[in-house]
């Protein structure tokens, strides 16, 4: 007997690329990265699990367009001095890991997966760095320096269970900490 290929006949609406993603995203939030699997993705849309790898040509592809849809936004303002430029965007950053941690553990854990967005983002604070005037061995030291607080403080928070919003002890110490750091800039 032949097993069906794509969506099977019963599935009442075709399922999009950005709803895969958006429900890979609830998947791994929700359940963990061990729970993120073709099949269980496939399960919970009602589709075939080859859909899947043909949108994303498997679980990597999958985690790049799930870094896509959570990192795409995050930039640093048009104006202002680069420093203040690097803090907004770091702390756009932030946010976005605390929303979601276990992509950013997940792509820590894929050391093959480095998402376009991820190097988008540290290519932008490297460009902000050096226009403050920094050579470039420096460039890289305090990327990397702001670029690992920054997961740390989002994690730490993300993994004690505590909630964290805009405004609040865990956000006014991270904004604290990160004026503290860029003014080591100077």
């Amino acid at each position: 007997m032949k097993r069906p290929r794509g969506r099977p006949p019963s599935a009442e609406t075709p399922v999009s690329r950005d709803d895969m993603v958006g429900a890979a995203l609830d998947l791994l939030d929700r359940e963990g990265a061990a729970a993120l699997t073709m099949r269980a993705l496939a399960e919970r849309l009602s589709i075939n699990p080859m859909t899947i790898h043909h949108h994303f040509g498997g679980r990597d592809g999958l985690i790049g367009a799930m870094s896509e849809a959570v990192y795409a936004q995050v930039s640093a303002p048009k104006h202002g001095t680069p420093i203040d430029r690097i803090g907004e965007l770091l702390k756009a950053y932030h946010a976005q890991v605390l929303r979601h941690p276990a992509l950013t553990m997940l792509i820590f854990s894929q050391p093959t997966v480095f998402p376009r967005q991820a190097k988008r983002i540290t290519d932008e604070i490297s460009a902000l760095l050096a226009e403050i005037g920094l050579p470039d061995d420096r460039t890289l030291l305090w990327r990397d320096i702001l670029v690992d607080f920054t997961h740390g403080a989002a994690l730490a928070t993300a993994m004690s269970g505590r909630n964290w919003d805009r405004g609040s002890q865990e956000d006014q110490g991270f904004n604290m900490a990160m004026r503290e750091l860029l003014l080591g800039l100077n």
